[in-house]
């Protein structure tokens, strides 16, 4: 069996606000990323990928933070959960597909739990990823997208600073589906902190 990375987490900046702090996973996460994930598995499938019959075991946990791991520790993709300020899990954040060289840029992913939709927490997540983003990781530019009828994942990043751009016809499998998205990116010399 293979071993988690030592030191992990990385050294990162503090990603807080008053109601909410991003970190990257850890071992301890493994029972409430489960459990937060079944209760929303229904309230979460229409807008993810499908989930591998195994999404919601011990095993898929600890290979998927192996491999978030590895990402994060060669600059590819980084992985935050999202917690209150009383360490109650609530969501995560992914900045994907991380484009070094010219590009300096990477793609946003996010869910929160459906009891803490529309109470403000995304706004919080959005400003402390772009900070991460921008700051920290140094990336000229974030994209997003959204299926075309999220029209509250479309409000929040709008609120953000995010631009609408474009649509791409079956941009991504959505729940077994290809489906069509509306995309969405900001500079960072539009970003406001």
């Amino acid at each position: 069996m293979m071993t988690l990375q030592r030191g992990w987490p990385p050294e990162y900046p503090k990603l807080e606000t008053e109601r909410i702090y991003l970190r990257p996973p850890m071992d301890a996460d493994n029972v409430p990323w489960r459990e937060l994930r079944r209760r929303n598995q229904v309230h979460l499938q229409p807008f993810e990928p499908t989930w591998p019959e195994n999404a919601l075991l011990d095993s898929f946990f600890r290979r998927r933070l192996r491999y978030q791991q590895k990402e994060w520790l060669n600059d590819r993709n980084y992985s935050l959960l999202v917690f209150t300020h009383d360490d109650v899990m609530i969501g995560g954040m992914n900045i994907n597909n991380v484009s070094r060289g010219a590009a300096q840029f990477a793609s946003l992913g996010y869910w929160i739990d459906k009891d803490h939709q529309n109470q403000g927490y995304m706004k919080d997540v959005l400003q402390l990823t772009l900070s991460f983003c921008f700051s920290f990781l140094r990336l000229e530019r974030v994209n997003a997208a959204t299926l075309p009828d999220n029209t509250a994942s479309q409000r929040v990043l709008q609120r953000a600073g995010f631009i609408e751009e474009g649509f791409a016809k079956a941009y991504i499998q959505i729940n077994g589906i290809r489906q069509d998205h509306v995309l969405f990116g900001l500079n960072k010399t539009e970003w406001q902190k």
